[in-house]
């Protein structure tokens, strides 16, 4: 009974190792479509970067059901182990499982921490990019059309706010 406790552990542990190994794949995918994204906001190409959007997403979900698989690896893990699943971590399974997945495990969770971090400061540059070019966008309206006319004419109190009306540029709706 012992050994087949093993073997089903082992197989759990295998299995956890093919899904680090995917999700690396997967964020690094995700790093270079944010990369990708990143030139694409710089240049302005937008079809290419709604396709990106779109494979973004799809990375995404991908990484979110690969990360429902290692949680439930984990808990099954805990179960044959009689562990409660607050009390493990990857660190302390690295650590118990040194001479078989540890290291491996070390090197794949390593990647992930970078891809990660890497993947955050992409997407805070793509964040500013995007909300420096609004701005410049609703610049160039108040250009063209007055703040006057981007809001209700009256206050609160149902008087209007200015007397006299700027003149517009345009005179179609924006």
């Amino acid at each position: 009974m012992r050994i087949k406790e093993n073997n089903v552990i082992d197989a759990l542990l295998t299995e956890l190792t093919g899904t680090l190994e995917r999700l690396s794949v997967v964020y690094g995918e995700l790093v270079e479509i944010a990369k990708t994204k990143h030139a694409c906001l710089i240049s302005c190409n937008i079809e290419e970067l709604e396709t990106l959007i779109y494979a973004e997403r799809n990375k995404a979900e991908l990484a979110q059901l690969l990360e429902e698989k290692r949680q439930r690896i984990i808990r099954r893990y805990c179960e044959k182990q009689g562990l409660k699943v607050r009390e493990i971590s990857m660190s302390k399974m690295m650590d118990k499982r040194e001479e078989l997945h540890g290291n491996t495990w070390r090197t794949l969770v390593d990647r992930l921490t970078k891809s990660m971090v890497e993947l955050q400061r992409l997407n805070e540059m793509n964040t500013a990019l995007t909300h420096h070019s609004l701005e410049i966008t609703e610049d160039i309206i108040d250009i063209f059309c007055p703040p006057v006319f981007k809001h209700s004419v009256y206050k609160n109190t149902g008087k209007m706010k200015e007397k006299e009306v700027s003149r517009v540029l345009v005179d179609t709706k924006i």
